[in-house]
C-alpha cells in the first residue's frame, strides 16, 4: 500500500472518531436541556402561609409536581391590595398548560412579571412551598445550553462527514497508486545506490 493511502486512511479514520465524540457530547447536551436544578437556581424559598419578599425582576413560580394545579393558591399584593398572578390549569386540573418543559419534579405554576408589579416590598400568600427563580437568568443559561450542543453536534457530523471522505480518498489512493519499485544504479568503483 502507498505511504499516501496509509496517511489518509489513518487521518480519516482519527478525524471520524472525533466527529463522533463532538456529536454524542452535543446531543447529550441537548438531551439536558430543560434539566435544570430548581433549588440551585431559586432566588427564594417560600413556605405555605404569608411571607413578605423585595421583588425586582421577572420571576417564575415553581411548586412540587405533586402539587395539583387547580388546588394549588398563590397570590402577591402590596399596600393597593392588587393581585396580578394567574394560574392557568389544564382542563382536568391536575397540571399547568407547558408541564411537559418543566424540570423533573417540578411544575411552573405562575409567573410574576415587572409588567404587573413594580418593584418594591411584596406580601406572598400561598397554600404550599414554593421557590421564586429568575426567569432570565435559567432561559439565558437554558439558550446557550442548547445553542452550544446544537452547535457541537452539527460540528461532530460535519467533522465525521470529513473524517469519511478522508477515508475514501486513502482508499483510492491504496487502490490506485503503487508503491514506487526500488531501482538499482551500479556505478564505476563499485558502489551501489538505491
Amino acid at each position: 500500500m502507498h505511504v499516501a493511502g496509509k496517511i489518509f486512511l489513518g487521518l480519516g479514520l482519527l478525524i471520524t472518531l472525533v466527529g463522533v465524540v463532538l456529536t454524542i457530547g452535543g446531543g447529550s447536551t441537548l438531551s439536558d436541556v430543560g434539566d435544570w436544578d430548581v433549588e440551585e437556581k431559586s432566588d427564594f424559598s417560600g413556605t405555605a402561609g404569608v411571607t413578605t419578599i423585595s421583588f425586582s425582576e421577572e420571576l417564575i413560580v415553581m411548586v412540587s409536581d405533586d402539587v395539583r394545579c387547580d388546588e394549588f393558591t398563590f397570590t402577591m399584593t402590596n399596600e393597593s391590595g392588587e393581585d396580578y398572578v394567574t394560574i392557568d390549569c389544564e382542563e382536568d386540573g391536575e397540571k399547568p398548560f407547558g408541564w411537559e418543559d418543566d424540570p423533573d419534579g417540578w411544575y411552573h405554576m405562575a409567573t410574576i412579571s415587572p409588567w404587573n408589579y413594580a418593584a418594591g416590598e411584596y406580601t406572598i400568600e400561598s397554600n404550599e412551598d414554593y421557590e421564586l427563580v429568575p426567569m432570565w437568568e435559567v432561559l439565558g443559561e437554558e439558550i446557550g445550553e442548547a445553542v452550544g450542543g446544537f452547535f457541537a453536534a452539527a460540528g461532530g457530523v460535519g467533522t465525521a462527514c470529513c473524517g469519511i471522505f478522508f477515508m475514501i480518498l486513502g482508499g483510492i489512493f491504496a487502490l490506485v497508486l503503487k508503491e514506487p519499485k526500488k531501482t538499482q544504479i551500479t556505478g564505476p568503483g563499485n558502489f551501489t545506490t538505491e
